[in-house]
């Protein structure tokens, strides 16, 4: 009985090692440029890159390289004054800096008055005056090159409207839209080291932004295909349930299977499988009335 606990002990230990090994060789390193500024509003590119370089630091998928490194390679490199750069030149830049992406792109804001107006009131059956109100528009147009090639891999435009007349809200809220975007492209992934009747332990926690009530989806290697023009290995995966955790320590948390009669799950989630954390809900606001301000993933 003794061996058999000792074995058990080791093997969780290896597959540990093995698969924190495996992470922190996949763990992708991310360098936010200052991003051009479209609108009129001074240095707003670089607000926006610090908001965006902030909430990607909270996913924990990825390593975020610090602005001020940025800043000091740009100056020793003589990149430009303005701190961004265009495609040509972010193989030079990822190489020293051991980056794999770099995000670039623009923003904008529109911010106006809008007069105040009637409207029919269908309820009351009668016309009723609206005071004018500030509307805000901010708009985000990034891109993710890989440093390798120079190569587009991701893109996308996100655009929130407020009625307020802070900037910086408006602004918050279409970084956190954005970066919840990106985390699709590169998502926080884990193994399950060890089944414990029912109870799996997943090599993620709080040092990962993991809290109880997360889920996890479960993907189980199926097979491998060797690609026979370039060689490159295809792993196939294939989606095997959810798990929901619910304790979390420093480095590994503890889930059971979301849905207790999933016995699909239960026959086929293993240890040494694949998790992908699935991003939490955009937290609404009072009665659900727009975003709440919480970045939380």
């Amino acid at each position: 009985m003794r061996k058999s606990w000792i074995v058990v002990i080791l093997t969780a230990l290896l597959l540990l090692t093995i698969s924190s090994t495996v992470l922190a060789n996949s763990t992708k390193r991310i360098g936010v440029l200052t991003l051009n500024n479209d609108s009129s509003y001074t240095q707003f590119g670089s607000i926006a890159a610090e908001t965006i370089t902030a909430d990607l630091a909270k996913l924990k998928s990825c390593v975020v390289v610090e602005r001020n490194e940025l800043s000091s390679v740009f100056a020793e490199q003589s990149f430009g004054a303005k701190g961004y750069i265009d495609e040509a030149t972010v193989t030079e830049l990822g190489g020293i800096l051991g980056l794999n992406y770099l995000l670039m792109g623009s923003v904008d804001c529109d911010s106006v008055k809008e007069r105040g107006h009637y409207y029919y009131n269908k309820k009351h059956k009668r016309n009723e005056w609206i005071d004018g109100t500030q509307k805000t528009t901010v708009m985000l147009t990034l891109k993710l090159i890989d440093v390798k090639n120079g190569h587009i891999v991701w893109s996308d435009q996100s655009s929130v409207t407020n009625y307020n007349d802070d900037i910086n809200i408006t602004l918050a809220e279409a970084a956190y839209d954005s970066v919840r975007k990106i985390y699709k492209f590169i998502p926080l992934q884990g193994y399950i080291i060890k089944n414990d009747a029912g109870q799996y332990i997943i090599d993620l926690g709080t040092n990962h932004n993991v809290t109880t009530g997360d889920i996890f989806e479960v993907n189980s290697v199926n097979s491998t295909i060797h690609h026979p023009v370039t060689g490159e290995l295809i792993v196939m995966k294939k989606n095997v349930g959810e798990l929901k955790v619910t304790e979390v320590f420093d480095s590994i948390c503890a889930a059971k299977i979301k849905d207790s009669d999933d016995e699909k799950a239960m026959e086929n989630i293993q240890p040494g499988d694949i998790v992908v954390k699935k991003l939490k809900k955009k937290p609404r606001g009072f009665l659900g009335l727009g975003w709440s301000g919480k970045h939380d993933f």
